[in-house]
């Protein structure tokens, strides 16, 4: 193959740029320009700019290995870089919708479809060679996403907007904006069987149709506007689930102005989101379900208030749920849960609103409690309201502003009655505790000082066991879990599987694991809720004899390494020389008892802040509001 050959090569025409070198070395990015300006063997640029230079996989990976720096590149990641280094960014989603047709339905031999470059047809057959190519072609599809990023809809997310429509077993599920799939591919993993897709972009397309039929699922999908020319005739579906298009304006107000599927009214030209909302509530069959996904502003905007307007009062909107976003400063996207009215439209009771702090496990709690019509559960004493569901009366005011952020405040605004209370208890409660704790960390200072020794000392006595994996050992494929680097850097399980090969170190609870190549150095203490795995390349494990040391002991010295660590001249932490106290085994329980109640208190000490700052907030709301009197006024 281009990317490698049987013996392992890279080819020469895999091509990465310093992000691609950083991520797949364990470092940040300046560590790569910092290798540029330090070595002089560092390899050339063969191409790209000086702003954003490209270099050869096969020298970088070289360079690395004689350099002692960390370097991971399995088989997906370079048919990735071969990708990006053959096909240009513009064409890459009509490049992966060439393998998907290979995959799904291949042409008959020597046809080549008009328009495909003759190296395409090489290099998927890349990516489709051998048995079960299909994780590779997904894999990849998973990559493209992550690279066109807002164009397609986050698989976390497709799962989650599955979830509350309710998907189950034997369901029939529509996407009339489908993409490359990710929604349909989440209702397929939730049991849906008849699944259909339509997009505009007909390579999009391609791709969700070949991802499908890889994951044997029931599918139709079509080529098309669904807003002009909606397809599959008058299907009705259990679940219809839509991101559509980014604020279009060119949604074909003209020719749709008279459509039957405003049943609430024509959308402005500015609306189309409110336009994909209904088209969405038409494809449904009485009684289920559209979630749709729609920037936040949708649910404020002047030019919608009459359209939001009519799906409250006839009960068709459901709920308004804030898209919980890692990092993001303000709520940027909503999902709106619809109902198809079952006979006769009636009036709507309650719209539920959830906030962002609800999270995404939490909201979907709430809304099942909710849609079953149970009373959602409430946040833990003291903690501001996530959630409200506000008869639909109120909401149809001048504005009818859906927006959870602004409905739970002034819900708020009135319960400071309510909370503050149970939330001064929590907190005296937690002061005792601290002042319990507090008594069992009598910590003395040492007459003539603890004396120390080194993790390596200890290891040539045989107190302690440093191990690491065997050489022969590969992380790709097997039926054992392996640990990884990246499962330490990301605190994920075991993510990597080997076959059983000699010299094969298995984690037991107490270990302690090292990523010593890696900036940071990431550290785990194995737990006995986790399952055993294989110790992976590029680690090390600290293992506590028994009788000699304390797995406590050892374990609260090394789960938490000082900055100021010695490390060797590649950049490699030298735990062999960590220094720690030399302490007899009855001294070294003790200690580790110490440790373990210093973090107790501080994870204590934590919570009582962030109490006793959501005190001081409530109780100035309350008594601002007159939710909360002075209680020397009573007397």
């Amino acid at each position: 193959m281009g990317g490698a050959d049987a013996s392992g090569a890279v080819a020469p025409a895999v091509l990465v740029g310093p992000a691609d070198i950083a991520r797949m070395s364990g470092v940040r990015r300046p560590a790569v320009s910092n290798w540029r300006r330090r070595f002089d063997d560092f390899p050339a640029p063969v191409a790209g700019t000086a702003a954003n230079p490209l270099f050869a996989l096969e020298a970088v990976h070289t360079w690395c290995r004689e350099h002692g720096k960390p370097f991971e590149a399995d088989r997906t990641e370079l048919l990735w870089q071969r990708v990006r280094s053959v096909v240009p960014d513009v064409r890459r989603l009509e490049f992966m919708a060439h393998a998907g047709r290979l995959l799904a339905d291949p042409p008959p031999v020597g046809e080549l479809p008009e328009g495909v470059p003759g190296e395409w047809t090489d290099l998927a057959g890349e990516i489709l060679a051998g048995d079960g190519p299909e994780p590779v072609f997904e894999e990849l599809c998973a990559r493209l996403v992550r690279e066109r990023g807002r164009a397609e809809t986050p698989p976390e997310l497709a799962a989650w907007m599955a979830e509350l429509a309710g998907i189950g077993e034997g369901d029939s599920v529509l996407d009339p904006a489908c993409g490359m799939g990710a929604l349909l591919t989440a209702a397929l993993r939730r049991g849906a069987s008849a699944l259909y897709g339509q997009d505009s972009d007909p390579d999009a397309l391609h791709v969700a149709t070949a991802l499908l039929a890889v994951s044997a699922g029931v599918s139709a999908t079509a080529v098309g506007d669904s807003l002009r020319s909606p397809a599959f005739g008058g299907t009705r579906v259990d679940a219809v689930l839509c991101d559509p298009p980014f604020r279009d304006r060119e949604w074909g107000l003209e020719e749709l102005a008279d459509d039957p599927r405003w049943v609430h009214g024509v959308p402005p030209r500015g609306e189309g989101e409110l336009a994909w909302v209904q088209h969405a509530l038409s494809r449904v069959r009485p009684g289920g379900r559209a979630v749709v996904l729609v920037p936040a502003s949708v649910s404020s905007r002047p030019g919608g208030r009459r359209l939001r307007a009519g799906l409250v009062r006839s009960g068709a909107l459901r709920a308004v749920l804030e898209v919980p976003e890692e990092g993001a400063s303000e709520v940027l996207r909503h999902v709106w849960i619809l109902v198809r009215p079952e006979g006769e439209a009636v009036p709507g009771g309650r719209v539920l609103l959830v906030g962002a702090d609800a999270g995404r496990e939490g909201s979907a709690r709430i809304w099942a409690a909710f849609a079953s019509g149970a009373v959602p559960p409430d946040p833990a004493a003291g903690t501001a309201p996530v959630w409200t569901a506000p008869e639909a009366a109120p909401l149809l005011d001048e504005e009818v502003d859906l927006r959870p952020a602004r409905r739970l405040a002034a819900a708020l605004e009135c319960r400071a009655g309510v909370h503050y209370p149970p939330l001064l208890a929590s907190l005296t409660d937690a002061l005792e505790q601290a002042r319990s704790l507090a008594r069992e960390l009598a910590l003395e200072p040492a007459e003539d000082g603890t004396g120390t020794t080194t993790l390596g000392a200890l290891a040539d006595s045989g107190a302690v066991e440093l191990h690491r994996a065997p050489l022969a050992m590969t992380t790709e494929e097997g039926t054992i879990p392996v640990l990884t680097v990246r499962d330490l850097r990301g605190g994920g399980a075991a993510s990597g599987l080997c076959e059983r090969v000699p010299g094969l170190v298995m984690t037991r609870p107490g270990d302690v694991v090292v990523a010593e190549t890696v900036r940071g150095a990431p550290v785990r203490v194995v737990t006995g809720k986790e399952e055993a795995a294989a110790l992976g390349p590029r680690l090390l494990l600290v293992r506590a004899v028994e009788g000699r040391t304390d797995r406590g002991f050892l374990a609260g010295l090394l789960s938490s390494l000082p900055e100021t660590a010695a490390r060797t001249s590649t950049g490699r932490l030298d735990v062999r020389a960590l220094r720690v106290p030399s302490l007899s085994l009855e001294e070294q329980r003790a200690h580790g008892r110490a440790v373990e109640a210093l973090e107790r208190n501080g994870e204590l000490l934590e919570r009582i802040a962030e109490m006793g700052g959501r005190l001081a907030r409530l109780g100035r709301r309350g008594l601002e509001e007159g939710n909360l009197r002075p209680r020397e006024l009573e007397r």
